[in-house]
């Protein structure tokens, strides 16, 4: 088969190698789709700790069972979109069904072979706890978004987003336009966008009902600790003086410090969601703040398998209408194509596309 095989930071080439052999209890799939991630170019481009080499990446998989080992209730011939968590089901949070933080937690793309490549072993406990069953004629490609949706869920559940909240999100990507439509769908009162790059604002402001805060002209998408005539005085602004109650990180650029604190509304959250590149999350944070304005902070990282279910519902009854994030469409044999529309940013989601 054709895999896109990663060997070393920046060194990723298309090679013939063995179809896998269906894993006991397991499945085979025949990969239909396969979506890039902001990771799986960082770790192009220079690794990741959890990589080890060589690797075929890819996470944000859907693909179809050409052979399966096992009853269940899926079959040869279905369609599937993958959760890529491998957890044990065993430690307390897969008990919880909090899998993704589960003790023993291995990643597909990561630890294991991912869906850059024409086939793919599903084991046993991702046939059981994460391959979710797709309408037939179901767009591959927007199917491949479930797992970032679900990402999404996972940081909007544990900050609480709910009906009449103001939500101000970093960065206009594809987890940022994610998150702008999850958050309208929880029904927010306002949800504001900062963003610079003028192709991603127009798409946002097309197909989102989100405030967007250009930072195009010179504006640092970082409160200043020292001036007010930035983006504080534009977010004091537009909620009246009150502040936000929930600030979503879609990039990492964002530097967690006491600046972000003061764009809050008393109990108000922050959620760092995208991880922030070094430089910019060893700040000082204003406890006394947290402690007397009720302010929370947590982090978000991965999606467990519920949210991934919850994600495909979401997205297979039209209930988020996200076909426009997909702005890239490659074969396998131009997965390079995919790989430099993420990373320099040209659309929003680019998608490796099977036959």
């Amino acid at each position: 088969m054709k895999a896109a095989l990663l060997k070393s930071p920046g060194v990723m080439e298309l090679e013939d190698l063995p179809r896998p052999e269906c894993p006991p209890g397991g499945a085979l799939l025949k990969i239909v789709a396969c979506a890039v991630c902001g990771t799986d170019v960082k770790m192009l481009q220079q690794g990741h700790r959890d990589l080890a080499y060589p690797r075929i990446l890819g996470h944000e998989i859907v693909g179809r069972i050409v052979e399966i080992d096992r009853a269940s209730g899926l079959k040869e011939g279905d369609l599937c979109q993958v959760w890529p968590g491998i957890a044990c089901g065993r430690c307390g949070p897969c008990l919880r069904k909090e899998d993704n933080r589960c003790r023993n937690m291995k990643i597909m793309g990561f630890n294991f072979d991912g869906g850059f490549a024409e086939y793919m072993a599903l084991p046993v406990q991702s046939l059981s706890r994460g391959a979710n069953l797709l309408p037939e004629n179901f767009d591959p490609a927007l199917a491949a978004l479930a797992e970032p949706l679900a990402c999404c869920i996972n940081g909007q559940e544990l900050t609480g987003v709910s009906e009449g909240d103001v939500v101000l999100i970093y960065g206009a990507g594809p987890i940022g336009a994610l998150h702008a439509l999850l958050a309208e769908l929880k029904g927010a009162g306002k949800v504001i966008i900062a963003e610079k790059l003028p192709e991603r604002i127009r798409e946002i402001e097309k197909h989102t009902r989100a405030r967007v805060i250009d930072l195009s002209d010179d504006l640092s998408i970082n409160p200043s600790m020292d001036r007010s005539n930035d983006l504080e005085s534009i977010i004091q602004s537009e909620t009246g003086g009150s502040g936000v109650d929930v600030i979503l990180t879609a990039t990492p650029e964002v530097k967690m410090d006491s600046a972000q604190l003061r764009l809050l509304a008393p109990g108000g959250r922050i959620c760092i969601f995208s991880g922030p590149r070094p430089g910019n999350y060893e700040e000082q944070i204003d406890l006394r703040s947290m402690h007397y304005h009720e302010l929370m902070i947590v982090g978000a990282y991965g999606c467990s398998s519920r949210q991934n279910r919850q994600a495909v519902e979401l997205l297979t009854t039209g209930k988020i209408r996200a076909d426009w994030i997909v702005t890239k469409r490659t074969a396998l044999s131009s997965i390079e194509d995919a790989f430099s529309h993420s990373s320099q940013r040209a659309g929003l989601k680019s998608v490796v596309c099977g036959v």
